[in-house]
């Protein structure tokens, strides 16, 4: 056993000093090397890795058989040269044509993250005897998505799509899938719970679940436990992190639609008000015993335009452009129609008596959000 090298490396040279060298067949191993061997095999290994998805129970494994028609694994190639792997969900078949939903890494150019690369070959397998081509049909780096077309001779099944909404709680039963690229292309589940937040990447409308899955899970399907598919799943060594079906959803019927993607920028971190901790809703429901729903600001992000109209942490947000909101799905897609209007915006605060009316623009994010690529090597 030796210790695990450091980030930096200052920190890896000293390290190495305390470490043993593995020897094996007469080749010796530093604690490096090992290090890259093992961040290689568990972009190369299923979900097996993790003890928690060997064992499935009956509930699990039905409700991933209810979806298995639909999860796809795909590998992306720069000539010959594989490029980048994933998982992927059918979202929607007519005509013997299926569209797939998958993370953006598949078609992004290694040496720099904010590009694409050009020319990318992409095949999407069902099974060792089920391969297509892949045609790209858009591709977003804001929300890490990519929406991919593939010709069959005979239909191919859609996954049923479910709404992610309030009803959900907290500890509710999930399960990531995938589909391995090798060995015959198997499904792969891990079960979990869903959380509430807990996402500590640039992305502010991610959620989480405790699934552990590997990196060849990335962009495969996040299902309750009727099969129906709620997120599109990404990859942390803790935890895995889901982008909403809802706002996949919004993002491909707007791209359907315009030929454009839309990215409404929230500037805040929010959050459903049932989620907030007890002593804050306990304050809240006595100050404004009326107030049964709503959002609340965790952080308005400076310079944003959320920020400019005067909105401030622990905000909670009742009404937008003239209705009643309960939720932060509710928010988003109203946000997601307005995009450059101005729109009053009514929040009540702990400070003062009455609601405030406040007006904001819904702007337009135009930056690309930031995620981890796995390259073998880092």
């Amino acid at each position: 056993m030796f210790l695990s090298a450091s980030s930096s490396d200052e920190r890896e040279v000293e390290a190495s000093v305390w470490e043993t060298d593995i020897v094996e067949d007469g080749v010796s191993f530093t604690p490096n090397m090992m290090k890259h061997v093992f961040k290689c095999s568990e972009r190369r290994t299923s979900f097996d890795l993790y003890p928690e998805n060997l064992y499935l129970d009956t509930d699990t494994k039905r409700a991933a058989l209810c979806t298995s028609a639909s999860v796809v694994s795909i590998i992306s190639y720069l000539g010959e040269s594989e490029l980048y792997q994933t998982s992927g969900t059918i979202i929607a078949s007519y005509d013997n044509c299926g569209i797939i939903l998958t993370s953006a890494n598949l078609v992004k150019c290694p040496t720099n993250q904010s590009s694409q690369e050009d020319i990318v070959k992409v095949i999407v397998y069902l099974s060792e005897s089920e391969s297509f081509e892949g045609k790209i049909m858009a591709c977003d780096f804001h929300f890490n998505l990519v929406a991919l077309k593939i010709q069959s001779d005979s239909p191919l099944r859609a996954a049923c799509l479910a709404n992610l909404g309030d009803s959900f709680i907290t500890g509710g039963a999930v399960i990531a899938l995938g589909r391995f690229f090798t060995r015959g292309f198997p499904l792969m589940a891990a079960p979990g719970i869903f959380r509430h937040g807990g996402c500590e990447y640039d992305c502010k409308e991610l959620f989480s679940a405790t699934c552990k899955i590997t990196r060849c899970g990335i962009g495969g399907p996040l299902i309750n436990q009727y099969g129906e598919v709620i997120g599109i799943c990404f990859h942390d060594h803790s935890y895995t992190p889901f982008l909403p079906i809802n706002i996949a959803s919004m993002w491909w019927d707007h791209y359907k639609k315009f030929g454009e993607s839309r990215r409404p920028s929230l500037g805040m971190k929010v959050a459903n008000l049932h989620t907030a901790d007890l002593g804050i809703l306990e304050y809240f429901s006595r100050k404004f015993p009326n107030i049964v729903g709503g959002i609340i600001v965790e952080k308005a992000q400076p310079g944003s335009s959320a920020h400019s109209a005067g909105i401030q942490s622990e905000d909670v947000i009742v009404q937008f452009d003239g209705t009643n909101v309960q939720s932060f799905f509710e928010l988003f897609k109203k946000m997601w129609s307005k995009v450059g209007d101005i729109v009053e915006v009514v929040v009540i605060r702990a400070n003062t008596d009455d609601p405030l009316h406040l007006m904001m623009r819904v702007d337009e994010a135009t930056e690309e959000y930031n995620w981890p690529l796995f390259e073998f090597d880092q």
